[in-house]
């Protein structure tokens, strides 16, 4: 949903997530109540004309297959916000481990790669965050890890055990790299854009159906009550679709956690 349409979307993130539930929610019911008056004028579709039991039959059906397909989707965005979060926790996780590192390695080398180490972090959180979203990649950031990469590779240890703090160091410097690619990539999952019109057209059809199943005040109650769960259903794949973005958003708190843990941290 983001070519021709990235800055609705965005305005629409930009909404409490109350509000991205209530829309399709009271669309869906206005187009309940409201639909079997431009319904009646299709004289092959009129309620009038039509048979209650297939209609709900066909109705009941739709509903099912639309209600079956946008949960399977739940899942899956489910699944791709946990990945998004654990993406963003783990490279945290492997700033801070290298950081421990570097102190406990006890040489003035390691000590001056630190403070390398704590500028990157805050330009993830400053700078890589914002151009993320925006469906960037910060130069300036990936140019802030060469220095860090450099300094590693250039220490030489002068005891056994400098060599396994070393090792561990250029492992977790791969283990950065890796993660932070990780976490631009999945910035930009989400649904594909024919996802969204496949499920607005069906959608559209179990509402046209609805429209002409003869109306009693009681089929109406339960009609109404039908768009509205099936509006909560899609507003809700619409808010948990990209992780980045919207109330509930993956923000960089993580780091800012451990930036707080680095400046505490001490030689």
């Amino acid at each position: 949903m983001r070519d021709g349409g990235g800055h609705v979307i965005n305005w629409l993130y930009a909404l409490p997530e109350i509000v991205l539930l209530a829309l399709p929610m009271a669309t869906l019911v206005l187009a309940v109540l409201y639909g079997p008056r431009l319904v009646r004028r299709i004289p092959a579709a009129a309620p009038a004309n039509a048979s209650p039991e297939f209609s709900q039959a066909v109705q009941t059906t739709l509903f099912t297959l639309v209600g079956l397909a946008l949960t399977f989707t739940l899942v899956q965005a489910d699944i791709n916000f946990r990945q998004a979060e654990s993406s963003v926790t783990t490279e945290a996780a492997r700033l801070d481990q290298l950081d421990r590192l570097l102190t406990r390695y006890g040489d003035p080398r390691a000590s001056a790669i630190r403070p390398l180490l704590k500028n990157y972090a805050r330009a993830i959180v400053e700078h890589d965050w914002p151009a993320m979203l925006s469906d960037r990649q910060d130069k300036a950031t990936t140019r802030a890890f060469t220095p860090i990469s450099k300094g590693v590779l250039a220490i030489e240890p002068g005891s056994p055990r400098q060599t396994l703090i070393l090792g561990e160091m250029l492992k977790s410097l791969d283990s950065i790299a890796e993660a932070r690619a990780a976490r631009l990539s999945l910035a930009t999952v989400e649904l594909p854009n024919i996802y969204w019109v496949v499920v607005l057209f069906a959608v559209a059809i179990v509402v046209f159906v609805s429209c002409t199943i003869p109306r009693t005040p009681f089929r109406t109650l339960l009609l109404v009550a039908q768009a509205a769960v099936l509006g909560a259903f899609v507003g809700f794949v619409f808010v948990m679709d990209q992780p980045f973005k919207g109330q509930t958003a993956i923000g960089p708190d993580s780091f800012v956690q451990t930036i707080a843990r680095m400046e505490a941290r001490t030689d």
